[in-house]
This record gives structure tokens, C-alpha cells and sequence, in this order.
């Protein structure tokens, strides 16, 4: 069986090898480098149409370039000033700012029960690799691409253990010109064409450099000419000048499968299996190209472009109209009505009526031409209202007038005014989600360590959570006799085996974590609070109890970001309000128990008071009982004395 494999050399030639124990030092593939320089040339001078078209249309959304060189010119021939009203960099941004508001989140949901945990971990790990990426200004940045030119795309890589998605410049991207979907999956390769300085590309690759040659020689391509600006559309592979070359970087279906190749004019660089791979279920992978791009609208030439194509002659009229009613209304038109009258030079009469004080010669008289500019203001305010309609409605953006409707009626409005952006839009979404996919591929593939994930989403959640945490506990090993062999058992006949401490497992492995990624739009959390915090407050004021258990049921039900931890608070609160007045109960019921001790004891202090009163009483009723008693004896003694002592 015989190969055609082209091995590394200083020839771009074909290699023929049969039935042989020796392998080639590397395999560049079967394309011969002239081959892969006709492919790009291909599909550069194929979508260079195109790609001029998409030039222009980033002209007119920047504004000066609305206004070349011959329509300056022009102009000044006519005598009209050279203005312009750039109303298409406006109605992009109001898109572009829809787009910064509804942000979304991804997350992921499990596709058998027992997957609970995993979909909650590959939610966590996507929108930290999200966060730490910062993927909402990448997201941006390729909506402008997409919106303008027509096509934005990204590519994402591992960098240093860290999951990185960059934009793609539009004019450093390619593609495969025969794709006629708008996300290019039937593309059949996709690439990033660069200059590098031959300094740099000798220093990144010195054994290549060395097999393949100057990397400065002069091939089919031809050298930079003065026509060509620092961009890789329409450009040669050389730049003899300033001592560049034209570096790509492309992936491609080669052999069945994607591949990676990286080549000059000269010479392949690098070829190899894409090392991105997505997972395809019971733990099989396949290579996979890491760049996602996605078209706003497609053509049947197969021509890609963005929204503002339309507004292109639309903004020539505003542009137009305005400089024409302008020059109407610094102007003035004259006739002659009195052929009897002196004649007058016509350019004299032109001098004089073009002057705010001009003098105009009998016989002449100023034509009026307020029509002329009311149908040309009337004609711009048209071409305005049409630029509008193409992007976000005033109810969008908030250029509406001033109302008291809700925050809720008001984004079913904004909902309403994007009907007609739900198709580009729509695109856009689907490739934010191919986005996050491919991230959540990536962290399958090469998060295999340890690691840890900071949650933000989650306040009750621990702030950190690790991922593929090894399991440890008691592992065979087979026990070891004193010459180095194995020992048997002499009861199995079987090697003898010892427990020891290892790794049993891996819990939270990200690889085995097979989960649907989808994105959740979230909310405009700033209105809708507002929303609640002002219905929160109308209850609180009619009297209900902010403690109660049903008012935090309508908290728990209510779309603020932070009910968790709001909840929590009232629950604190409630408590603490609790233990006070149990407190001041039981200061209360003290108060009343020792006033009743008090009372107790005065009235049983009366009652001994009255009790020894009448004793005393009785005891001086008993005394005077006494007394009586003595002096009626005194009395009785003394009376029978005095006779005795008469009779004596």
C-alpha cells in the first residue's frame, strides 16, 4: 500500500513513500503549500467584493468617510457646503446598547436526574469563566462586527489554564466563500490571516524557518504594493518594506477531521489535529474547530452583510437633502422682469443677490424658493424616520415621551419595538450560546485538576467551589516480596495484594459532566426592583406587617437579586423584635408580681397592726380590770380596819 504524505523540507514538493518501518520527522499534510496559498488567495479575491462593501458600510457608521473625495467635490463645483448628519452610528448603538441591557446568563440543566449536581456545577464554572474572561465586552465588540460588516466572529482558546474567547477582526477573518449558512457551519475551513515581523516569526519558529528558508523571498503572491493599507484583505504575502509576512492561521477539514495549520508563503509552519475537542457522549470526543462566527443576513450570491447596507442610500439622502436645503436658504434666485430697464451684467446682479446686503438692480427681482426647501426638509425628515425604523423604535432607547407607566409595561414595549430586529438578533443569540458550549467543551477537556470556582450567584452558596476534588481512601497494591517480585498467596495461588491509602475516585470531575448548555436572559434587574421596592413600600404603608410570615412569602416570590439575604434580614429582625418583647413581658409580669408582693405585704402588715392593737386594747381593759380590782379591795380592807382600831 502505497501513502502520499509530503514530508518537512526546503521543497514544497510531493513525497511518495510505500511499505516502510521509517516515519517521516513530520507530516504537513497532503495540500503542497502552493495549494493552501491558491485556497486563501481563493477565498480572498471571492469575498473581496464583499468585504469592500463591508469597508464602506464601517465608513459610513464612523461618519467622516460618508463624504469622499468626488462627492466633496462635487459639491464644492455646486457651491453646497460639505455636511453630514450621521444618523446610522446612532440607530447601530441603540442596538448595541439593547443588547448591553438584556444580558444573559448560561446555565445549565441536567439531562437524567441523578445530574442535579452536575448541571448546578457547570452553571457555576461557565459563568465564572464568563466573568473572569469578561465575555459581555467580547459579545459586544463582535455585535458590532455583525451589525456593520456583517459577519463577527471569535475563537476560543486555553491560554495558561485560563478558558479565553477573543474577538476576531473582520478584516482579519476568512472563511470558506462557498458557505451559505449564516452561522457557516457547512464552512470547510475558517482561518485568521495576520501580518507578523520576520523577526518575530524566526524567533517563534527557528527550525522551521531554517528547513523552509527566507521567509522574506518573493512568491506567486507578488510583494505589498503602494495601493495596500495595513489590513489583510486584498493583500500580498510579503511585505518587503517593512519586512512582514502574512501569517495564517487556519483550521480546516482535512482527512475526515479538523485540522490545524499554520503557514507563510513560504513554507507550513504547524499541521496537526485541531487539540479542541467536543464531547459526543459515553466519554467519546471528536477534534472540533474553535472558531464561531455567525452572519447577520446572507445573500444568494453568498455575500454577507450587516444592517447598515440598507441605510447606506437612505443616509446619502439625509445627507443629500440637508446640504441642498442649506444652500437654499443661504441663496437667493433672481429674474429679470423689466426688459426695458438698464442692462445689467448677469454676474453683477449674481454678486449682488448673493450678499445679505445686496442692492439689486432695477429691473430684477429676488424668485422665492421656500417650496423647493420645504420638499427638501420634508424629504430628509422621511429619509430620517426610515433610518429609525430600521433600528431600535424611541420606545426602545427611551427617547419616548415621559410617562408614569410601570417599569413592566415599559419593557413589553421595548419587547414590541424589536420585532422587527428578532431575526438578527435571534443569530446573534444562537451564537452566544455556541459560545458558551464550546467554553464548557474546553473546561471538560482541560480542567482535569483540582481547582476552584468562584460562585457569584448564589449568596447562600459557599463562596468558592471546587471542582474535580480527589476522593481518597484504602487501595489494593500488590504486596512485594524481598527480591523485588510479587508475592503469591499461598491459600488463592493468586499475587498477594495490601490496602494502602490512594485515590478511589474523583468527585465534581468536570470530564464526566454531561449537561445541556442554555442562556437565560436576565431581566433589567434596576427597573423591576424599583418596580417592588415602591409596591413593598405601598404595603408596608397600608399596615401590613413586614414581619409576618406572608410578607416573606411575597419577598421570596419577588424578582429581587438579593431576597436571600433580605429574608434572612427580616428573620433577624423578627427574632430580635420577639426576644424584646419577651423581655419586656417578663419585666412587666416581674413589676406586677413584686407590686403584688408589696400589697401582700401591707395588708398583712394592717392586720398585725390591728391584731396588736387589740391586744392592746384587751390588755389595758384587763389592767384597768385589775386596778379596779385592787382599789375595790383597798377599798374593802381599809373599811374593816378603821372599827377594829375604834373598838380597841
Amino acid at each position: 500500500m502505497t501513502d502520499i504524505l509530503r514530508f518537512d523540507g526546503n521543497d514544497d514538493g510531493i513525497s511518495l513513500t510505500g511499505e516502510s518501518d521509517t516515519l517521516p520527522k513530520r507530516y504537513l499534510g497532503a495540500m503542497t503549500i502552493e495549494q493552501r496559498r491558491k485556497r486563501f488567495d481563493e477565498a480572498r479575491s471571492t469575498l473581496g467584493e464583499a468585504n469592500l462593501k463591508s469597508q464602506r458600510d464601517r465608513d459610513y457608521y464612523d461618519g467622516p468617510e460618508q463624504l469622499n473625495s468626488e462627492v466633496r467635490e462635487t459639491l464644492k463645483l455646486r457651491g453646497q457646503p460639505a455636511i453630514y448628519t450621521n444618523r446610522i452610528r446612532p440607530a447601530v448603538n441603540g442596538i448595541l446598547g439593547v443588547l448591553e441591557q438584556a444580558k444573559v446568563d448560561p446555565r445549565g440543566y441536567p439531562r437524567n436526574p441523578e445530574d442535579e449536581e452536575a448541571a448546578d456545577v457547570s452553571t457555576k464554572a461557565l459563568r465564572f469563566i464568563a466573568d473572569q474572561s469578561r465575555f459581555s465586552d467580547i459579545k459586544q465588540d463582535v455585535a458590532d462586527n455583525f451589525l456593520v460588516e456583517g459577519t463577527g466572529a471569535c475563537i476560543i482558546e486555553m491560554v495558561d489554564d485560563n478558558i479565553v474567547p477573543t474577538q476576531i477582526r473582520f478584516e482579519e477573518f476568512y472563511y470558506d466563500p462557498y458557505s451559505r449558512r449564516a452561522d457557516l457551519a457547512d464552512a470547510r475551513y475558517m482561518g485568521i490571516a495576520k501580518w507578523i515581523d520576520s523577526a518575530e516569526l524566526t524567533k517563534r519558529y527557528p527550525d522551521r524557518i531554517g528547513e523552509i528558508g527566507d521567509p522574506m523571498r518573493p512568491q506567486d503572491g507578488g510583494i505589498l504594493g503602494e495601493m495596500y493599507e495595513d489590513r489583510p484583505v486584498n493583500m500580498a504575502w510579503v511585505d518587503i518594506k517593512r519586512r512582514r509576512v502574512m501569517l495564517i492561521e487556519e483550521y480546516a477539514i482535512e482527512e475526515g477531521e479538523w485540522k490545524r495549520i499554520v503557514y507563510i508563503a513560504a513554507g507550513v509552519l504547524e499541521f496537526d489535529t485541531s487539540p479542541y475537542v467536543e464531547f459526543i457522549g459515553e466519554g467519546a470526543t471528536r477534534p472540533i474547530c474553535p472558531i464561531e462566527a455567525e452572519s447577520c443576513y446572507v445573500d444568494k450570491k453568498n455575500q454577507r452583510y450587516g444592517i447598515v447596507r440598507d441605510m447606506v442610500p437612505i443616509q446619502d439622502e439625509v445627507n443629500a437633502s440637508r446640504s441642498r436645503s442649506l444652500h437654499l436658504m443661504n441663496s437667493r434666485q433672481v429674474q429679470n422682469v423689466d426688459p426695458m430697464a438698464p442692462p445689467v451684467d448677469d454676474a453683477t446682479v449674481r454678486m449682488e443677490a448673493s450678499k445679505a446686503d445686496g442692492v439689486i438692480p432695477a429691473g430684477w427681482q429676488t424668485v422665492t424658493t421656500a417650496e423647493m426647501t420645504q420638499a427638501n426638509l420634508l424629504r430628509m425628515q422621511e429619509a430620517k424616520g426610515e433610518i429609525e425604523r430600521m433600528g431600535p423604535t424611541p420606545a426602545i432607547v427611551g427617547r419616548g415621551q415621559a410617562d408614569s407607566s410601570s417599569g413592566r409595561s415599559k419593557q413589553i414595549s421595548q419587547q414590541a419595538g424589536l420585532t422587527e430586529l428578532a431575526r438578527p438578533l435571534g443569530r446573534l443569540s444562537a451564537w452566544e450560546l455556541r459560545v458558551y458550549r464550546q467554553m464548557w467543551n474546553r473546561a471538560r477537556q482541560f480542567w482535569t485538576d483540582p481547582k476552584w470556582i468562584r460562585v457569584t450567584d448564589n449568596v447562600r452558596a459557599p463562596e468558592f467551589l471546587q471542582v474535580n476534588v480527589p476522593q481518597m481512601g484504602m487501595v489494593p497494591q500488590p504486596m512485594m516480596g524481598p527480591d523485588g517480585q510479587p508475592m503469591i498467596d499461598p491459600m488463592t495461588g493468586q499475587p498477594a495484594v495490601q490496602m494502602v491509602p490512594g485515590q478511589v475516585g474523583v468527585e465534581k470531575q468536570l470530564a464526566q459532566m454531561d449537561v445541556d448548555i442554555i442562556i437565560d436572559t436576565v431581566p433589567d434587574t434596576a427597573t423591576l426592583q424599583q418596580e417592588v421596592w415602591a409596591e413593598l413600600r405601598e404595603l408596608a404603608a397600608s399596615g401590613v406587617d413586614i414581619f409576618s410570615p406572608q410578607f416573606e412569602l411575597m419577598i421570596e416570590m419577588s424578582p429581587l437579586s438579593d431576597k436571600a439575604r433580605i429574608i434572612e434580614r427580616l428573620k433577624s429582625f423578627r427574632e430580635e423584635q420577639m426576644q424584646g418583647q419577651a423581655e419586656q413581658a417578663a419585666k412587666v409580669a416581674a413589676a406586677e408580681e413584686e407590686a403584688r408582693e408589696i400589697a401582700k405585704a401591707g395588708a398583712i402588715a394592717d392586720i398585725e397592726n390591728k391584731q396588736a392593737s387589740t391586744r392592746k386594747t384587751n390588755a389595758d381593759a384587763e389592767n384597768k380590770e385589775v386596778e379596779t380590782m385592787v382599789e375595790g379591795a383597798e377599798l374593802l380592807f381599809g373599811a374593816q380596819q378603821e372599827p377594829q382600831e375604834m373598838g380597841m
